[in-house]
């Protein structure tokens, strides 16, 4: 389990640590002090829950959670809110869907409780991991979605980009698909044609250059096409 503490008080930070490792040695956490080095995180990691400060040295922690929501691995992730402004308490719940709030000053006990309950939480209701299942002649190779960066065909053959364990993007070639048919196949709105040689995986798009007609994807030198005939759509999806 990945948790990502964004804090800019170092003692609030020390005081998590503590409470995480007395919880679980196994837990990795990630700590930033601002919602620039959170975003980068997120996108980095797999985060399973946030523990969130409302005020940040860059920008609100509220904004930070909209942030997050919009990507669609974290559109259920708990967050945990941690602020001395109480009332920022009924926004961030009707707004944001927080698993939970901590008004400063607390207690360790009320933050160890509160991350207890948090992981619980994930445990018991953890999305289902989405896999897609491709056939290869007598075989059959089992993906996850979120691992798929984007989709490229050859004619009669496919590459499926893959994020590796390492942050990078492998490459499988895979034959007969079509790309309409393996956009049919994955069957998730996480995914988007945008030409007619490519489909990408929204989760992974940094950048799209109306200008440049092109989708600038994470961990990915070159520059996707955008096709005149999907342009519209995209456009509309984002």
């Amino acid at each position: 389990m990945k948790l990502l503490v964004v804090e800019d008080d170092v003692h609030i930070q020390k005081l998590i640590t503590s409470c995480i490792h007395d919880i679980d040695d196994a837990i990795q956490i990630h700590i930033t002090d601002s919602s620039v080095g959170a975003l980068r995180i997120a996108e980095e990691n797999d985060i399973d829950i946030f523990l969130l400060d409302i005020q940040l040295t860059d920008y609100k922690g509220t904004q930070l959670a909209k942030q997050l929501r919009e990507m669609t691995q974290y559109r259920y992730t708990p967050m945990i809110f941690v602020t001395a402004l109480a009332n920022e308490e009924l926004n961030a719940y009707r707004e944001i869907k927080c698993y939970s709030f901590l008004i400063k000053p607390f207690t360790k006990e009320e933050l160890k409780q509160t991350i207890i309950d948090a992981i619980q939480y994930r445990n018991h209701f953890g999305e289902p991991k989405k896999t897609v299942r491709i056939e290869q002649k007598s075989h059959i190779f089992e993906y996850d979605l979120k691992d798929i960066v984007y989709v490229e065909s050859f004619g009669k053959k496919m590459a499926l980009h893959l994020r590796t364990a390492q942050q990078g993007v492998s490459t499988e070639m895979i034959s007969g698909y079509t790309l309409k048919g393996m956009l049919e196949l994955l069957d998730d709105d996480g995914f988007i044609q945008c030409h007619k040689s490519y489909i990408v995986n929204k989760s992974w798009i940094v950048q799209i250059s109306k200008a440049e007609s092109a989708i600038v994807l994470k961990g990915v030198q070159q520059s996707i096409p955008i096709g005149n005939k999907f342009r519209d759509a995209l456009w509309e999806a984002y």
